[in-house]
């Protein structure tokens, strides 16, 4: 939730100063959306691994597995957002440089 707080405010900044909020929207949106999957996704396996291996029988293997899988789900959700936001970007600029009609 903070951080769709924190990009939707961005976004605002945007509109008040009278840049591109559309593209900033775009592109936090696409940041916000591939971030949050992929990190959903690598916290859910490291949790799958760890199960399948039955690290689970010991309080030590609980702490290994809830703090891999929030290292693992961190390091994925920002390197989707970073993927997500230049992808976006990349595609706006192309389509902002096409004329449709």
């Amino acid at each position: 939730m903070l951080d769709a707080g924190i990009r939707a405010g961005k976004v605002h900044t945007d509109y008040l100063s009278g840049k591109d909020w559309q593209k900033r929207a775009a592109v936090e949106t696409a940041g916000f959306g591939l971030g949050t999957a992929l990190g959903v996704c690598a916290g859910g396996q490291a949790v799958a691994a760890g199960l399948s291996i039955a690290l689970l029988a010991t309080p030590a293997g609980w702490i290994f597995i809830i703090g891999s899988s929030i290292a693992f789900g961190i390091v994925a959700a920002k390197g989707g957002d970073w993927l997500g936001q230049g992808l976006s970007e990349l595609l706006y600029n192309a389509s902002s440089n096409i004329s449709w009609f």
